[in-house]
C-alpha cells in the first residue's frame, strides 16, 4: 500500500506567477537538496524549516534558476517524510525544468493527491481530513473554505471518534454479557437502550448536516428564465456587479446560454443567463437553437429565476410560462419597476400563487437585496446552519447511514430480546461504518478512487 520512495511535483497552479515552488518528498529529499542547491551555507548544517537562498543546478552543475530551499525534516512536515520545497521563479518552463533536476536526481513524479495520501498514511491526518485538504483547494467562497478548515482541523474526526468510541463501549456491555452470561451478569435492556441511542442521536444530526454542508461545498445552479428583452441580462449583470452580459433595447440579444459564479452570502451559484422563450414560429433559426439551449439550462437547474416585465400586462405568453413551470422551485421576478407599473404581484400570484414574488429595477438596483434574501432563503429553505460538524462529502453519508441502519437492527434484537451476540454482530458493523469515514477502517482500493481525484502535487 505505501511505497518507500521519493516524489516530486510542481505544487503551484499552471500560469505565469512570481513564484513556484517544487515539493519533493521521501528518503531522497536531503540528498537531492545537497545536489540541486548550491549556497554558502553547507548542506549537513541545513536546519529544518528554514530557508536557504541559492541557486539550483541540474546534474550537470549548470544554473537553472536561483531561489529559496526549505528542508523539513521527519516527521515534522505535511507528508511525515523528509520534504523539500524549492520556491522558483514562476514561469512554466522554468518550473518544469527544476522538476527534471529533481527527477534526475532519484526522484519520481508524483501522483495526483500522492503527498496527502502519505499523509494519511503516515499517520499526520486522517482520511475526513484528507478529503478536507481537495475540499479546501476546491473551495469556491470564504463560507466553503472555512467549512473545509473546520474538517481540516479535526472537528468531524473527534465527533466521530467519540461516537465510535460510544458505540465500542456498547459492544463491551454485550460481550461482558456473553463472557460472563454463568455469572449472572446482565445489563438491562434500558441500558442497553440508552447507550444506543447515545450513539444514534449524534449520527441523526450529522446526516441532517448534510443539505447545509452539500450547500456550501456544491453550491446550486440558478437559470434566470422569462420572455425576450424583460431584463435578464441586466438582472444578471445587476447581480454580478459587472457588465457580463450584452443588453439592448432588441428583443432576442441573447442567444446563448452564458454562465456565471457568484457568491450568494457564502453559497456558490451558477447563474445562467439564458436565451428569451417565445413561440418557436416567432424566431429565426438562430434564436430558436438558443432556446432549446435554454430548456438545457432549465433541465439543469435547482432554482429558476423567473422575469416578467412589470411595465408590461402579462399576456399569453407570460401565463404559459408560468404555468409550464408552476412545478419548479422558483423565485419570480417582477422587473422595470422604474417605469410605470401594469402588472403587479396580486396579478402574477393569481397564476401562480405558490412562489415568492419580488420586485426589482435591475437598471436602477432597486430591490435587489431583498431579492438576494428570498433567494437564500429558497435555496436553504431557512434553516439555521446546524451546530454540530457539518457533512459535506456523499462518502461519509453513505458510511453513516449505514452505521444507522446497524443500530437499528441492533435496537430490534434488543427489543426482541435477543442474545447478546446477535446484537453484538450489528453494533460491530456500526462500528466499523463509523470507522471507514476517518479510515481508521479502509481498502487500498477506497483510497485510490478518493486521492485519484486530488491534482497533482496536493
Amino acid at each position: 500500500m505505501y511505497a518507500d520512495d521519493t516524489i516530486a511535483a510542481i505544487a503551484t497552479p499552471p500560469g505565469h506567477g512570481g513564484i513556484g515552488v517544487i515539493r519533493v518528498s521521501g528518503p531522497l529529499a536531503p540528498r537531492i537538496a545537497a545536489a540541486m542547491v548550491v549556497c554558502s551555507q553547507e548542506h549537513e548544517a541545513w536546519e529544518s524549516h528554514r530557508l536557504y537562498y541559492g541557486r539550483i543546478v541540474d546534474t550537470g552543475g549548470v544554473r537553472v534558476d536561483e531561489g529559496l530551499a526549505v528542508l523539513m525534516r521527519a516527521p515534522r512536515s505535511f507528508t511525515g517524510e523528509d520534504v523539500l520545497e524549492l520556491h522558483c521563479h514562476g514561469s512554466p518552463v522554468g518550473l518544469r525544468r527544476v522538476l527534471a533536476c529533481a527527477l534526475g536526481n532519484g526522484a519520481r513524479l508524483a501522483e495526483p493527491g500522492e503527498f496527502t495520501k502519505r499523509a494519511f498514511l503516515n499517520g499526520r491526518i486522517d482520511l475526513a481530513q484528507a478529503e478536507a485538504v481537495m475540499d479546501m483547494v476546491r473551495a469556491r467562497t470564504a463560507a466553503g473554505a472555512a467549512l473545509a478548515a473546520e474538517q481540516l482541523s479535526g472537528r468531524l474526526s473527534d465527533y466521530l471518534s467519540e461516537l465510535r468510541g460510544r458505540a465500542i463501549g456498547l459492544k463491551a456491555l454485550l460481550e461482558a454479557q456473553i463472557d460472563f452470561s454463568e455469572e449472572d451478569f446482565d445489563v438491562s435492556a434500558d441500558e442497553l437502550l440508552g447507550t444506543l441511542r447515545d450513539c444514534t442521536v449524534p449520527i441523526e444530526k450529522l446526516l441532517d448536516s448534510y443539505q447545509h454542508g452539500k450547500l456550501m461545498r456544491d453550491g446550486v445552479r440558478i437559470a434566470i428564465i422569462g420572455k425576450p428583452n424583460v431584463g435578464k441580462s441586466s438582472l444578471l449583470n445587476a447581480l454580478l456587479g459587472e457588465d457580463r452580459a450584452i443588453v439592448t433595447p432588441v428583443a432576442g440579444t441573447t442567444r446563448d446560454a452564458i454562465d456565471e459564479p457568484v457568491d450568494l452570502d457564502g453559497v456558490p451559484v451558477v447563474l445562467s443567463d439564458t436565451a428569451g422563450l417565445r413561440a418557436a414560429d416567432e424566431a429565426e433559426t438562430v434564436e430558436r437553437i438558443g432556446m432549446q439551449r435554454t430548456t438545457s439550462r432549465i433541465a439543469q437547474a435547482q432554482l429558476l429565476l423567473t422575469v416578467l416585465d412589470a411595465s408590461r400586462p402579462l399576456d399569453a405568453q407570460d401565463d404559459a410560462l408560468l404555468r409550464t413551470y408552476a412545478e419548479a422551485a422558483q423565485v419570480i421576478v417582477l422587473n422595470k419597476i422604474d417605469l410605470p407599473c401594469l402588472t403587479a404581484a396580486a396579478d402574477v400570484q393569481g397564476v401562480c400563487n405558490s412562489h415568492p414574488v419580488v420586485s426589482v429595477s435591475a437598471q436602477q438596483h432597486v430591490g435587489l437585496e431583498e431579492l438576494r434574501r428570498v433567494l437564500l432563503e429558497k435555496i436553504a429553505g431557512g434553516a439555521a446552519p446546524p451546530d454540530t460538524p457539518v457533512l459535506s462529502n456523499l462518502r461519509h453519508v453513505d458510511a453513516l447511514t449505514k452505521a444507522r441502519a446497524s443500530l437499528g437492527l441492533a435496537r430490534e434484537s434488543i427489543v426482541s430480546r435477543c442474545p447478546p451476540d446477535l446484537v453484538a454482530v450489528d453494533v460491530q458493523d456500526a462500528i466499523d461504518h463509523i470507522g471507514r469515514v476517518t479510515g481508521a477502517i479502509t481498502s487500498e482500493d477506497v483510497l485510490d478512487r478518493i486521492f485519484s481525484e486530488f491534482c497533482i502535487g496536493k
